[in-house]
């Protein structure tokens, strides 16, 4: 999928790193329902509708969602 980043998003958000704002600017702007990170320290837990979750939490949801469980779903 390509995404045009469409918002911008304050320097202050990532303080840790500025380099990471620019996923979360691409996350936006794709309605992204999961950002993806091993490097979740430089990130909020949420960003507007975008979760933020680590590959591990990421395989945790999907297997749930494929088993069923309704507290975790993929949309």
């Amino acid at each position: 999928m390509l995404v045009t980043v469409t918002v911008q998003v304050a320097e202050d958000t990532c303080p840790h790193d500025q380099d990471d704002i620019m996923f979360l600017e691409c996350a936006e702007s794709a309605g992204a329902d999961y950002l993806v990170t091993g490097n979740r320290r430089h990130y909020p837990d949420e960003w507007k509708n975008t979760k933020i979750v680590t590959a591990r939490e990421f395989m945790d949801i999907i297997i749930n969602a494929k088993s069923g469980d309704p507290t975790e779903e993929i949309s």
